[in-house]
C-alpha cells in the first residue's frame, strides 16, 4: 500500500522536530496530538475523529496551526536577538540600558508586521487547558499499558514533565512512583531467578 504521508509531511515545511502521538479508542475514534518540539513550551495540536476522517482532513487542519507556530518561533528568535542586542547598546547617559527598559525600533518594527501571527490570535485557555490535559491522559495511560507489559523503563520515559503540566504535577508524580516501585519489584524478581 502506497501513501504520501511523508510527502505531506515534507510539504509542510518544518523546521525542527515533529512529534505525532496517535491513540486509537475501542470505537474506532483517533486521538492525534501534533508538536513542533523546537517550540518549547507550546501546547500540542489535538485532533479526535474516525480514521478515515482523519485521512481526509489531517494535513489541511495541521497546515495553518504549523505555519503560526513556525511563525511565532521565528518571532521568538528575532525578540532574543533584538534584546540581546538591545542590551549591549549604551543608553542616552552613555550605560548599557537593562533588558526591562530596552525597546528598540526594530522590535516595534516586528511587532508591528506581526499582525497574523500568534500573539494577536490567542488561543482560548480552557482550550489550551483541555488540551494539555488530554495530551496529560493520553501518556499517562501509554505509560500504563507498557507497565503492564513490564516495560517499567519505557513507560518512565512516556511520562510527561510535570513541571510544563502544573495543574497535573501531582497526577503524573503519582504515576511515576507507581511505575517506579513496580520496576523495582520487577528488579528484585530478576536478581532472585538469576541466583
Amino acid at each position: 500500500m502506497k501513501t504520501n504521508f511523508f510527502e505531506q509531511v515534507a510539504g509542510l515545511k518544518i523546521d525542527g522536530n515533529l512529534l505525532i502521538n496517535i491513540n486509537s479508542d475501542k470505537n474506532g475514534l483517533m486521538t492525534v496530538s501534533a508538536m513542533l518540539s523546537k517550540a518549547g513550551t507550546i501546547p500540542p495540536m489535538v485532533f479526535t475523529a474516525l480514521s478515515h476522517e482523519l485521512d481526509e482532513a489531517f494535513f489541511d487542519k495541521l497546515a495553518e496551526p504549523v505555519k503560526q507556530t513556525k511563525g511565532l518561533i521565528t518571532n521568538l528568535d528575532n525578540y532574543k536577538k533584538e534584546l540581546d542586542k538591545a542590551k549591549k547598546q549604551p543608553g542616552k547617559d552613555g550605560k548599557t540600558t537593562t533588558a526591562t527598559t530596552a525597546t528598540t525600533e526594530d522590535e516595534e518594527e516586528i511587532e508591528a508586521n506581526d499582525t497574523n501571527d500568534l500573539f494577536t490570535q490567542q488561543p482560548d485557555e480552557s482550550q489550551l487547558k483541555a488540551e494539555k490535559k488530554l495530551y496529560v491522559d493520553d501518556q499517562l495511560l501509554k505509560a500504563k499499558e507498557l507497565a503492564k507489559q513490564m516495560k517499567y523503563v519505557e513507560a518512565l520515559a512516556q511520562l510527561p514533565d510535570p513541571a510544563e503540566y502544573p495543574d497535573q504535577s501531582e497526577l503524573i508524580e503519582a504515576k511515576r512512583a507507581e511505575i517506579q516501585k513496580g520496576k523495582e519489584v520487577y528488579d528484585q524478581l530478576q536478581e532472585q531467578f538469576k541466583d
